[in-house]
């Protein structure tokens, strides 16, 4: 009977086989699913991403990392609307405050250096842009969707500080840094930022690798309207509209700059002689350090910046017709505009190769 008893006790009653909790949960639960949209969104396969992650809010509907990936992955993949969704769901009253680390796995030590170094860090370069992508779209919301909330002006400083803390030198974080200071009246250090990442940017030819996209060149050229920086703004866009000459906003911007340029040579003349003493000066120090002197360029006066303005503005007409744009203040402003510099008489400009194309149509 002792053998016996200490037999059953040592093989237990019989279990009734079933799938094991290792089994149930292996391709199942959140965390692996996560785990393999971190790898697709390191390959930049959004669309696969998001439906493991899709997946992953089906097991857990309160994961807020699976929730802040969807977002980052739909807004990379271009649905911007299907992103903002998706991050305001991470902002009360859905959670009761925003998510504390951006994708926590990004805040592990790495220890030690192996062969596969060199990919680790691409995927960590990977999360942190991705991560900072989630921050920004949240200020933004804060600042739009959100703006009249108590809490919205503590949350953005909080994001913000966040984001510098991952990628302080990205372009799109210190345009967010300079859009939280212009809501919040500090306008100075706004402008300040806005001039700094000029700065960077100042001599970089159009398509250099090393210039923000599209959208972050037009949203400082924004920025330094606003603080009339007019030669500065109109320096950024030229990378854009050599780039994309069909794109919309970038005609506008270049037109509305041209034409804010004319307006304050008009209060203020002396701004084409403090332009040509700088360039006289600039010219002064190449010479002394061995540069070749280039050409120097006269500045417009007024009445060739609006005619540059409005030949810029009837492209931006045509484009916005051809494409069905989407931004109606846009097409309403400029079709203002460009009534007003009907009424005072103002001539487009001819495009600068229409005479050499002349030229080639005799010779050929």
């Amino acid at each position: 009977m002792a053998r016996t008893k200490t037999a059953a006790r040592r093989n237990g009653p019989k279990k009734e086989k079933g799938p094991s909790a290792s089994a149930t949960t292996t391709i199942h639960d959140a965390a692996s699913l996560i785990d393999k949209a971190h790898t697709l969104l390191a390959q930049s396969n959004f669309e696969l991403a998001i439906k493991f992650l899709e997946r992953a809010l089906e097991v857990e509907p309160t994961n807020l990392e699976a929730r802040e990936l969807v977002g980052v992955a739909e807004l990379e993949g271009g649905d911007v609307d299907g992103g903002r969704l998706h991050l305001l769901k991470l902002l009360p009253p859905h959670t009761a405050e925003p998510p504390p680390t951006p994708h926590p796995e990004k805040e592990k030590i790495r220890k030690g250096k192996g062969k596969q170094e060199d990919e680790e860090d691409a995927e960590e370069e990977e999360e942190r842009q991705m991560a900072v992508t989630a921050l920004v779209a949240m200020i933004e919301i804060w600042m739009s969707d959100l703006c009249f909330e108590e809490a919205a002006e503590k949350n953005c400083d909080a994001l913000i500080a966040r984001a510098m803390s991952i990628l302080p030198s990205d372009p799109e974080v210190r345009l967010s840094l300079a859009s939280i200071r212009m809501s919040q009246s500090r306008f100075e250090e706004a402008k300040q930022v806005a001039l700094g990442l000029y700065n960077e940017l100042d001599g970089k030819e159009s398509f250099d690798d090393s210039l923000p996209a599209l959208p972050a060149r037009l949203a400082l050229s924004r920025l330094l309207l606003e603080h009339s920086q007019h030669l500065e703004a109109l320096d950024i866009l030229s990378t854009v509209r050599e780039e994309d000459s069909l794109n919309v906003e970038g005609a506008y911007l270049e037109g509305w700059a041209l034409y804010l340029r004319a307006g304050a040579i008009v209060e203020n003349p002396s701004l084409l002689t403090v332009t040509s003493n700088t360039k006289a000066a600039s010219a002064v120090d190449d010479k002394q350090e061995g540069v070749e002197e280039e050409e120097e360029e006269t500045p417009m006066s007024a009445e060739e910046c609006l005619s540059e303005s409005m030949r810029s503005l009837i492209e931006c007409a045509r484009l916005y017709s051809e494409q069905d744009y989407v931004d109606e203040g846009i097409g309403a402003h400029v079709a203002e505009l460009l009534e007003e510099m009907e009424k005072k008489g103002v001539q487009p400009a001819m495009p600068e190769d229409d005479d050499a194309d002349d030229e080639d149509v005799e010779m050929t």
